[in-house]
């Protein structure tokens, strides 16, 4: 970046021209970490418009100012300030400004470890754009990641993957931290939370929860997951799970006993679903975590 920057009015200094690296990761990096293949400023002022495809990227950007567009799975949104995107270039993707006005905006192309399960789980409960209301936190974690890239170290390689990781995790974390739902329905949904925290061992169904709270049940399932993330079902199952490897660290207990005490008492599907959550059989668990301490 130059020394000739402006304040965007967000509180940031940006230079006034564009800035575009490209980087090229050691093999460690593209082995074991999140990584940059191209970060740019840019300020589009006249006509613009970008396409990619079947390019083994994923691309983030963030409007500044301005407006842009952005053209992708056949649908068209527009990018005001504060609104960032998030998709896979393997698919056709365009962005463009919008009529005649300027925009500012920042772009990051990166690739690396586990970052295709990063986007399919965004994708799951995200439109490609999200309108961010603290937009200091981004900001602050793309100028970083701009300024980082003129040191072609090994510390630098993991700082970049770490702010990498950091941006995915907020943009993941965005529908639970602003659920859209009123403070009521809040409530009631960490109540139910609650009572599968403590009531896991019980027999639990989505209908008798649903009875149990006066809730309809579909209205439940659907408030449950966008709060938390998970069904309830899932989560209680989650639950359960982890008492059951609590269980097996601690105590001599039968697994046909655990698998009761953690609400499954059918010993061959609480095997299948510890096996299915854990990576391995309860026998085998044990036998690794157990307590062989002797007094």
């Amino acid at each position: 970046m130059t020394t000739d920057q402006k304040n965007n009015g967000n509180g940031i200094p940006w230079s006034s021209d564009p800035v575009i690296i490209a980087r090229t990761p050691s093999a460690f990096a593209k082995k074991s970490l999140f990584y940059i293949q191209e970060i740019g400023y840019f300020k589009k002022t006249s006509a613009y418009a970008m396409e990619r495809k079947e390019l083994t990227s994923f691309l983030l950007v963030f409007t500044l100012s301005g407006q842009g567009e952005l053209l992708y799975r056949e649908k068209k949104y527009i990018l005001k300030p504060h609104d960032m995107f998030f998709v896979s270039c393997e698919e056709y993707v365009q962005y463009s400004t919008a009529g005649h006005e300027a925009w500012e905006f920042i772009s990051v192309n990166v690739y690396g470890n586990l970052i295709d399960n990063f986007y399919e789980q965004f994708a799951k409960h995200n439109k490609p754009v999200i309108s961010l209301n603290d937009p200091c936190t981004i900001l602050d974690k793309l100028r970083s990641l701009l300024c980082v890239q003129s040191d072609r170290t090994l510390s630098a390689e993991l700082f970049t993957s770490r702010l990498i990781g950091e941006l995915l995790t907020y943009i993941l974390q965005h529908p639970y931290d602003h659920p859209y739902v009123n403070q009521d329905t809040i409530t009631e949904i960490r109540k139910v939370q609650q009572y599968l925290d403590r009531s896991y061992s019980e027999r639990i169904t989505l209908d008798s929860l649903a009875d149990m709270f006066e809730l309809n049940k579909f209205n439940l399932a659907k408030n449950f997951k966008k709060q938390i993330g998970f069904s309830p079902i899932d989560y209680l199952i989650n639950v359960r799970i982890t008492a059951a490897q609590g269980w097996l660290k601690t105590s001599d207990e039968s697994i046909v006993d655990i698998a009761r005490f953690v609400g499954i008492p059918n010993t061959s599907h609480f095997i299948n679903l510890f096996k299915e959550h854990v990576g391995e059989t309860p026998h085998s668990f044990r036998k690794k975590w157990g307590n062989r301490t002797k007094l």
